[in-house]
């Protein structure tokens, strides 16, 4: 049975105590922001958090998975789609939402793991089956629902638009060259959408923008 984020609860044994979980991922989270990942050990974990490294390794495979786990937990509420009618303003303010975070402290804490990553397969794995699995399949869903209204074009290929909405947000986040502003936001979104709505919809959007332009 999948637990938070993918960590995997096993049927048999005692149930995980939910103060243990909490003082685990509490722990983990705290020596990440203190420090580097590669510093980080399940020993030190258990240690602050009271617990010990069985009760550990009997909910999660290794210490990527504890920590991304740990990240999880606290940022994963900030970042939920809203459910409008329009599956385009699902996708802003989503998106506006995700670039408040990376612009804060936890940004940081994704690039250092996404650093990380190239180095050590454990991080890359837990990274990818517990962060971007699971956003990934969210915004699929949006642009799957936006295609079946006949808001988004029929032909559009989803992977390539998630690529398109988000590849510039982690490429501020890891570049540093730029801020993740709001108005870039918008301009990434509408910009984007010139490709991915419907004809007609994109259309209509224009027209209004112009109507806008001329209106007295």
């Amino acid at each position: 049975m999948a637990g938070l984020y993918g960590a995997v609860a096993h049927s048999r044994g005692r149930p995980r105590s939910e103060r243990a979980r909490h003082a685990v991922l509490t722990a983990a989270r705290e020596l990440l922001e203190r420090g580097e990942f590669a510093a980080i050990t399940v020993e030190a974990i258990a240690k602050r958090a009271k617990v010990s490294k069985t009760t550990i390794y009997r909910w999660w495979p290794n210490k990527a998975a504890v920590v991304m786990d740990s990240f999880l937990e606290l940022i994963a509420p900030e970042i939920l789609f809203e459910n409008t009618r329009s599956q385009k303003e699902n996708l802003r303010r989503q998106m506006h939402k995700l670039a408040q975070v990376f612009s804060g402290q936890s940004g940081k804490t994704i690039a250092a793991l996404i650093a990380e990553s190239q180095f050590d397969m454990e991080v890359a794995d837990a990274f990818r089956s517990r962060w971007i699995s699971e956003r990934h399949e969210a915004t699929k869903n949006v642009i799957q629902r936006g295609i079946s209204s006949g808001e988004f074009r029929a032909d559009l290929d989803v992977e390539a638009a998630i690529d398109a909405l988000y590849g510039p947000i982690y490429y501020r986040l890891l570049i540093g060259h730029l801020p993740l502003e709001p108005c870039f936001i918008d301009r990434l979104v509408d910009y984007t959408m010139a490709g991915i709505e419907a004809s007609d919809k994109l259309h209509n959007s224009r027209t209004d923008d112009t109507r806008s332009v001329i209106s007295p």
